[in-house]
């Protein structure tokens, strides 16, 4: 049951460290990309304060999830033991 355990906690971990992949670089659009697009519509309906605002909230969010969930992960594998 713990190998369940750590392996969901492992696949989470990888997974809020590649959306915090995604919203760094968004954070920082380039002329002419994928991410330019997408903040330009954002623009519209938030505003660039407000969306600059929101990815560094949730940058800030994942940044201390991953945090926490790599040292519960570590608790969990030194109970394994």
């Amino acid at each position: 049951m713990k190998h369940i355990y750590s392996t969901m906690f492992g696949f989470l971990i990888i997974l809020m460290c590649i959306l915090l992949i995604v919203v760094i670089l968004i954070q920082n659009p380039k002329k002419e990309s994928i991410s330019q697009s997408f903040m330009e519509k954002n623009f519209r309906f938030f505003g660039i304060k407000r969306t600059n605002t929101f990815l560094e909230r949730i940058t800030w969010i994942l940044s201390i999830f991953i945090v926490f969930l790599t040292l519960f992960f570590n608790f969990l594998l030194k109970l394994k033991k």
